[in-house]
């Protein structure tokens, strides 16, 4: 892959992940804070911040899928409108974040937000040390799971070939 391809690609993905990213590393960093403070017990800070990560990040990209299929569809009445807006937000995000998500949510990412903060001495520093690692192997199958689902289903531009007029 040519270079000016791969930097084009690389701030495509920056685009699309980063504000869900920093939203879902805020929402993750007070539900583990808020789990460890409430029990001091490691295990549950591991789950705290790994819902609060879920809460945040999918937040994000359901409003960002449903507002984008909302003006896709727009022009048909409420209730096909809600059926379609519905059934394509859940198709694209199952594609893109499906296979990524088994593994972190389940194995991962609590594996990584348990085990950091005890090798890190700051509680925090840890946590975001786990989020880090995780996210690492997460984004190699959302990236992957991205790819595919604007190869299926995303339909490109009309671009209409000009025609190059001569003026006299």
């Amino acid at each position: 892959m040519e270079r000016a391809k791969i930097g084009r690609k690389v701030r495509e993905w920056l685009r699309r992940y980063l504000p869900a990213e920093v939203i879902g590393t805020c929402t993750a960093l007070t539900g583990a804070l808020a789990a460890y403070s409430l029990t001091g017990s490691y295990v549950i800070a591991a789950i705290g911040g790994t819902i609060g990560e879920n809460i945040g990040y999918y937040g994000y990209f359901t409003v960002r899928e449903t507002v984008r299929h909302y003006a896709d569809h727009r022009h048909y009445p409420p209730p096909r409108r809600i059926v379609l807006i519905a059934y394509k937000t859940l198709r694209d995000m199952l594609v893109e974040f499906g296979p990524a998500e088994v593994f972190d949510s389940f194995l991962l990412r609590p594996f990584f937000m348990y085990s950091m903060p005890q090798v890190i001495p700051s509680f925090t520093w840890g946590i975001l040390a786990g989020k880090l690692c995780a996210d690492v192997t997460f984004y190699g199958f959302a990236i992957g799971g991205y790819e595919l689902r604007k190869r299926w289903f995303i339909k490109p531009e009309y671009k209409p070939e000009r025609k190059n007029k001569v003026v006299l």
